[in-house]
């Protein structure tokens, strides 16, 4: 291989790298946006059940949370 063909593929590679590296960037400023908007604060999240049972005329006794495993519970 001549020199120039090293220093050409040599250009290539750098010119993919950088391509990554500004590709990368905004999708991960994509994401974020995106989570910041989907993602209501943590008080907030704790109201909700309790606003949606009264809207629609139920009283929450008790807040359960049920867990999907493969173990057997034995009492």
């Amino acid at each position: 291989m001549t020199t120039g063909e090293i220093l050409v593929i040599a250009a290539a590679a750098a010119v993919f790298v950088i391509i990554n590296i500004i590709m990368w960037t905004i999708i991960a400023k994509k994401e974020k946006k995106v989570r910041e908007r989907t993602t209501p604060p943590a008080d907030i999240n704790e109201k909700l059940p309790d606003e949606a049972a009264a809207a629609s005329g139920f009283k929450l006794i008790e807040n359960t949370v049920i867990v999907h495993t493969n173990e057997r519970i034995i009492s």
